[in-house]
């Protein structure tokens, strides 16, 4: 057998099949999703600093605060952003195993990952309401699911939108403003304008939901995780009536 139809044969054993019919982007790397899932990112966010004063998926600003929070003597501060940073971590390495073992069945996974990411935000409201458990120990929860979050839908080709990483998303606008201006000079004929605005809304997605999570939190202070449970679901079930096909792949191109 050639060395070629080994990979071949690797690969199919790595993922599921996507199916062709239907649109040709899977779900979730379609740009309403991609807003959908930033707004997510968005309301965990918004609880976190607003409650615990640490991010849920921003690991690099909680890095930074552990730093200064060490230097300036703050040591709870320090303990809570280093808690979040290593649940964000734990998320991943969960759903990763988790991940592995739908790969090998060659089974979808988007949906039952958008739906277990509800669900736990959904047990952390009412864990919350029962025990009034302490602002840290929730964003180590809500940490985790972001991590999770992370792992099955952060793209590393293609369609970049990256649900849980602004300053990425943001790298992007600039790098396909400046192609876009400088196509005159080269041009290799992709719609570089046209996709630094979708990076763009997914942006407005991320302030829209920290916006939105401030504000519905000084109603209740849970509203902000309800609604990205919400959302989640909402996502899982569109996911789960979908005929085209669902799960990103990692080196397709950009929609």
């Amino acid at each position: 057998m050639s060395s070629t139809s080994t990979e071949e044969n690797d690969m199919r054993t790595q993922a599921p099949p996507q199916q062709t019919t239907g649109p040709r982007y899977p779900l979730m790397e379609r740009p309403v999703v991609a807003v959908a899932l930033a707004l997510v990112a968005g309301l965990l966010n918004a609880w976190t600093f607003g409650q615990a004063q640490t991010f849920a998926t921003v690991q690099s600003g909680n890095i930074v605060s552990v730093g200064y929070a060490l230097v300036s003597g703050d040591l709870a501060r320090a303990q809570a952003a280093l808690i979040s940073i290593v649940a964000f971590g734990l998320g991943a390495f969960v759903c990763a195993v988790f991940l592995a073992f739908l790969a090998r069945r060659r089974a979808f996974y988007s949906a039952a990952v958008l739906v277990i990411e509800a669900i736990l935000l959904i047990a952390l409201v009412v864990a919350s309401l029962i025990w009034s458990l302490p602002a840290v120990w929730m964003a180590f929860g809500i940490s985790i699911i972001a991590g999770i979050q992370g792992n099955a839908f952060h793209r590393e080709a293609g369609m970049l939108y990256g649900n849980i990483a602004v300053t990425f998303v943001l790298q992007n606008v600039g790098g396909m403003l400046g192609r876009g201006a400088t196509k005159r000079v080269f041009d290799d004929g992709e719609p570089h304008v046209r996709r630094a605005a979708q990076y763009a809304v997914v942006l407005i997605g991320f302030a829209a939901g920290g916006g939105i999570g401030f504000a519905a939190d000084e109603l209740w202070t849970m509203t902000s995780l309800t609604l990205a449970a919400t959302i989640l679901l909402a996502i899982a079930l569109t996911a789960s009536v979908t005929r085209s096909s669902i799960d990103p792949g990692q080196n397709n191109p950009t929609p």
